[in-house]
């Protein structure tokens, strides 16, 4: 381990760059700022550090700095209310981009580096410090994963096996979309990045159209990113703009769709490469042009009534991957998690099967299935792309769904076809790719009375702003609107008198409506513009609803007197 451990650190410091994106870091940069990191927490004693930062490259100083330090490091997922409690209880400094008055413990922001002097550079990391990990796993409730340094230098290691050494040699920009304070984004933005020496965007690219301009800045990109952003690429965004840059693309995190694997070998790069495996396992499998999965050669497992059970150097201690595998001479083939195989009225069900059928259909950009919490049917909650969108536009929600079921029809039994849907333009996963179960729950079982706020904002005293979307599977929709589907008027109101008390300026009905106009239809996935303005002298609140140039509706509301303590 002392070999690779030296090895890794040579390759590292033979390269001219360690990081690019609105700054470039030289290396020489970024080990003296380690070396004094280093230093300094060494001096102070500290034992446990937590990490926090958007900005990849003062990520991995931090991360080197406390492996040359001897210090543990723990990676909060988030700075919520529990993971501040969390890292209060358990560490002894907070290193982090930016300052936060959330902690009760002492906290190095990246401004204070520089106060803290000069040391003596040190290539060499071999500490073997833990690094804990938060995941949500299947549950939604996050847990704490034990990782140490050697594993991750293992990790980058065997990830290295997936890129061919002529891919590399022109060290080609690493692009994420993923966080590094999870296994995913520290393993390849990160660990990967600096064992093959290759220099890494330093912010995180959250959308498809910053990842494609992005990678027209550079010669070479390698996009390291979750399916939950791949499926969301079309040949509406300006493709073009990548075409000829990007030499790979790395995928995990969840199931990348064969449509979406499709589309990015077609029209952005020859090279996909997806990842198998898991925060506790590290990565298991691997699949590139193959048909089937391919485990890593350091990679022992066996399958038994629980799933896949998987050891490796880079976890010690067996773990269980609780998904059903069947195994060819060339390689495995994923059923999904075992707890996404149901039985129906005696039938066994693959969710998972059903979801892969479904995301091939022209209108699905993402989907999960379940058994219905308050029945023995099953659910579908289904985003819909452009295209489906304007396929629910135009024909209403009882037409797509007959197109989907007709679709899984072909290929399933009756008692697999779910009989309650929910339609969305996007599924609020995480960062890994996963679903809260709650927004599940809530999904499913609560009807969508309220349009979706997208941003707002005061403007001055007395006008403030909002950009709305109408929700697809508006309640509202069904019954008279039912083949055409807009949002009556009297909904309109309801909304604008509700949003005027969410932003407290109303917190009883207004007296009366003046000067009330429908000019256009508020139509499904209508993004729109609300402006109100308050006469306080007058008593009355005006509004206007706005979609690029056309004025959809407007009118004044007549305050009463008592709202003078709002006014």
């Amino acid at each position: 381990m002392m070999m690779a451990n030296q090895f890794w650190a040579e390759r590292t410091h033979s390269q001219a760059l360690f990081a690019t994106g609105a700054d470039s870091l030289s290396w020489q940069q970024a080990m003296q700022q380690i070396a004094v990191l280093s230093q300094y927490l060494s001096g102070q004693s500290v034992k446990r550090a937590g990490l926090y930062f958007d900005d990849a490259a003062y990520f991995a100083i931090a991360l080197l700095a406390c492996v040359q330090a001897g210090v543990d490091v723990y990676l909060p997922a988030s700075l919520s209310d529990d993971n501040c409690v969390w890292l209060e209880q358990t560490v002894d400094i907070y290193l982090a981009d930016e300052v936060t008055n959330k902690l009760a413990i002492p906290t190095l922001p990246v401004s204070e580096w520089a106060a803290l002097g000069c040391a003596e550079v040190n290539c060499y990391f071999v500490n073997n410090i833990a690094v804990v990990l938060q995941t949500s796993g299947s549950t939604g409730v996050a847990k704490l994963i034990n990782k140490n340094w050697h594993e991750l230098c293992l990790e980058a290691q065997i990830l290295a096996t997936t890129l061919p050494a002529t891919m590399i040699q022109d060290r080609p920009i690493v692009l994420g979309s993923v966080s590094v304070q999870h296994m995913y984004g520290l393993s390849f933005r990160i660990m990967l990045s600096l064992y093959l020496g290759l220099p890494i965007y330093r912010q995180r690219l959250f959308f498809p159209e910053v990842l494609l301009v992005t990678s027209q800045t550079y010669r070479n990109v390698i996009w390291v990113s979750s399916p939950t952003l791949l499926h969301t690429l079309r040949l509406s965004h300006d493709v073009s703009l990548a075409q000829g840059h990007v030499v790979a693309v790395i995928s995990a995190g969840g199931v990348l769709a064969q449509t979406s694997k499709a589309f990015l070998l077609e029209h952005i790069c020859p090279n996909v490469v997806e990842i198998y495996g898991s925060t506790e396992t590290g990565a298991v499998g691997y699949r590139g042009d193959q048909s089937y999965w391919q485990f890593f050669q350091d990679v022992r497992h066996r399958v038994d009534e629980n799933g896949l059970v998987i050891q490796s150097p880079r976890c010690a201690t067996e773990q269980i991957l609780a998904d059903a595998i069947v195994e060819y001479e060339n390689g495995f083939e994923l059923l999904g998690r075992l707890d996404r195989i149901i039985k129906l009225a005696d039938k066994r069900i693959s969710l998972m099967q059903l979801e892969n059928k479904l995301m091939t259909h022209e209108w699905v950009a993402d989907i999960h299935i379940l058994k219905h919490p308050e029945g023995t049917h099953l659910a579908a909650w289904v985003a819909l792309n452009d295209v489906g969108i304007q396929a629910w536009r135009q024909q209403g929600r009882k037409q797509v769904i007959l197109q989907l079921k007709e679709w899984l029809a072909g290929s399933q039994e009756k008692i697999a076809l779910p009989r309650h849907w929910r339609f969305t333009t996007a599924l609020p996963r995480n960062a890994q790719s996963k679903l809260n179960p709650v927004d599940v729950q809530q999904a499913i079982l609560q009807p969508v009375t309220q349009p979706v706020v997208l941003d707002q904002k005061a403007v001055a005293a007395d006008e403030y702003w909002l950009r709305i979307q109408v929700p697809l599977d508006l309640v509202y929709f069904r019954g008279h609107f039912d083949a055409f589907h807009l949002v009556p008027g009297v909904i309109q109101i309801k909304w604008i008198i509700e949003l005027l008390q969410r932003c407290s300026w109303l917190t009883q009905m207004p007296l009366q409506m003046e000067n009330l106009k429908f000019q256009h239809f508020l139509r499904p996935a209508d993004v729109v513009e609300l402006v109100f303005k308050r006469d306080c002298i007058r008593r009355k609140i005006s509004f206007q609803c706005l979609m690029h140039d056309k004025k959809i509706s407007s009118g004044r509301l007549v305050i009463p007197d008592s709202e003078s303590h709002v006014l």
